[in-house]
């Protein structure tokens, strides 16, 4: 039998007008479900699933619980939208944030502190496996990874455009085949089983956080501050 689930934009909207009445208009702007009315649920699905750190594993779980799309058409739809920006930021990112840390002081200290994280973090890991660790950065969906992070790594460690293409798109097919497991393993347990094994996968996610942020970091002395065009073989088309 189905469960009737009530969608967590509405459960929210719903407390927030019954305990903070000015907040009905806020809200009513924000309401997701209005905003895509009369939009075909697969373009939802595409939209959702391009959207930075949601991607495919926010919008695989949308589509088969709040709009019962089945399974295969979910993780198709969804998989092709977490690909459309791929291409773009691989390409576009180094002239363009070049551009932007030129012209806006505010830019040039995010890009700076976003690829002195991105090489602090990862570089050890990329250096010993390359495109097989893009490929895994890419399907495990944890906090900080997917397939816009796993772009960024690509572009800053000079994955060479088709190579970064195929790691990302591969692992993007193995997130969504994971999320699609698991979501389809949740709509047919029973309630208290379901609050079981999403306490656990809660547990592991956060162990592996925990563990990640607790790494000795690799070559903190060497790597500096590595901004668009000064690591030596950046992506090309």
């Amino acid at each position: 039998m189905k469960k009737n689930l009530l969608p967590l934009d509405m459960l929210v909207t719903g407390v927030f007008a019954r305990f903070f009445p000015r907040c009905n208009l806020l809200f009513a702007l924000l309401d997701v479900s209005r905003w895509l009315e009369g939009i075909p649920i697969a373009l939802r699905v595409v939209l959702i699933s391009m959207v930075p750190v949601v991607e495919l594993r926010g919008a695989i779980p949308v589509a088969m619980v709040t709009w019962d799309m089945p399974w295969n058409r979910a993780f198709l739809w969804s998989v092709l939208g977490n690909m459309v920006p791929i291409p773009f930021i691989l390409i576009f990112l180094e002239p363009v944030s070049a551009w932007l840390m030129e012209r806006s002081r505010l830019m040039d200290r995010f890009f700076t502190w976003l690829f002195r994280r991105t090489r602090r973090k990862h570089s050890h890991t990329f250096e010993r496996w390359r495109d097989v660790a893009l490929c895994l950065f890419v399907a495990v969906p944890l906090p900080g990874t997917g397939a816009w992070t796993g772009a960024l790594a690509a572009f800053l460690f000079g994955v060479p455009f088709p190579r970064a293409m195929l790691s990302i798109f591969t692992g993007v097919i193995l997130a969504g085949a994971v999320v699609t497991s698991v979501t389809y393993f949740f709509q047919h347990l029973p309630g208290w089983l379901t609050a079981l094994s999403v306490a656990i996968l809660v547990l592991v996610l956060l162990a592996a956080w925990w563990r990640g942020r607790n790494e000795p970091e690799q070559g903190n002395g060497t790597l500096g501050v590595s901004g668009p065009g000064t690591n030596g073989g950046q992506p090309h088309a």
